[in-house]
């Protein structure tokens, strides 16, 4: 009887409540065994990633350690490693890409239509069920970076270079409701305007980008300026300092956003189809998402 009145409080509060009041956010409805038995292998699951994460850091260093090729080039082992880390967790993005799709689908539906008691508790469930998809999602990806022998750093660094800098892929892209931080690790739909969710996603993406990818191309250019000076490289020795304080003086620049370096260029340009078909609009704020101790 307890359980029944529970439910049915429930049930009001949220019809009562319609979409703009409180918004979906984790709603994590802990009832009975199956909501424990849920929320505990939720847990393991996220906690399964963040070991991951520990082997990676141990074996490969802290992300913004990672230091690019000091002449530029990112070598065709490299590039193989990243698309064979893409192609191993393709199925797991897309299975996220298909729920994030039917959510903002049904987040879309006229306010008349969010606020029928099937539209929101079909959205609770479908907001609920991301939750072990995106811990399933981060775990694949530390997995497939073990597998193919490569760290995190290395892996961000190419990710923002091909698809932001390169491709013009947008940091902003991702589903139209707001994707909370990694500590949340969550989603959330409520009566922010598209336009103020993207803008405010650029942002965070646009600080995080700049405060990782800054350091390793500091890294760079000391070791490019420990080999000594070279009249073949003068060039992109010049080109190198001159972005570093390029993004020194501007914390939302990201690497080569005016355009690549011919060297970079030419050790992206037979893979564009690759990365092309390798890159998810949707995961997009979920593809970076680390958390490293």
């Amino acid at each position: 009887m307890n359980e029944t009145k529970s439910s049915n409080t429930t049930k009001k509060w949220l019809v009562g409540c319609g979409i703009g009041c409180a918004v979906i956010i984790l709603i994590l409805i802990i009832l009975g065994v199956g909501g424990y038995m849920f929320f505990k292998n939720l847990v393991g699951d996220f906690q399964e990633q963040e070991e991951l994460m520990i082997m990676l850091t141990e074996r490969y260093g802290e992300i913004r350690d990672f230091c690019p090729e000091p002449d530029g080039t990112i070598g065709p082992s490299q590039i193989e490693a990243f698309l064979s880390v893409r192609d191993a967790f393709a199925p797991f993005r897309e299975k996220l890409e298909i729920s994030m799709q039917g959510l903002q689908d049904r987040a879309g539906k006229s306010e008349v239509e969010v606020k029928k008691p099937k539209n929101i508790f079909e959205m609770v469930k479908l907001g609920f069920g991301l939750v072990p998809q995106i811990a399933e999602f981060l775990k694949f990806r530390n997995e497939s970076l073990l597998d193919a022998e490569m760290g995190m750093g290395e892996y961000y660094y190419i990710y923002a270079i091909a698809y932001f800098s390169w491709l013009g892929k947008l940091p902003e892209d991702g589903p139209d409701f707001e994707v909370s931080g990694e500590e949340d690790r969550g989603v959330r739909l409520g009566e922010m305007d598209i336009e103020e969710i993207r803008e405010e996603r650029r942002d965070s993406m646009l600080r995080r980008l700049h405060r990782t990818l800054l350091p390793m191309l500091q890294n760079q250019n000391k070791k490019l300026m420990a080999r000594g000076s070279s009249d073949t490289q003068s060039e992109w020795r010049e080109l190198l300092k001159a972005e570093i304080q390029a993004m020194e003086e501007d914390r939302f620049r990201l690497p080569w956003e005016d355009g690549l370096p011919d060297v970079i260029r030419a050790s992206l340009d037979p893979y564009r189809g690759r990365f092309e078909q390798s890159y998810n609009v949707m995961t997009n704020p979920f593809e970076l998402t680390i958390e490293q101790r």
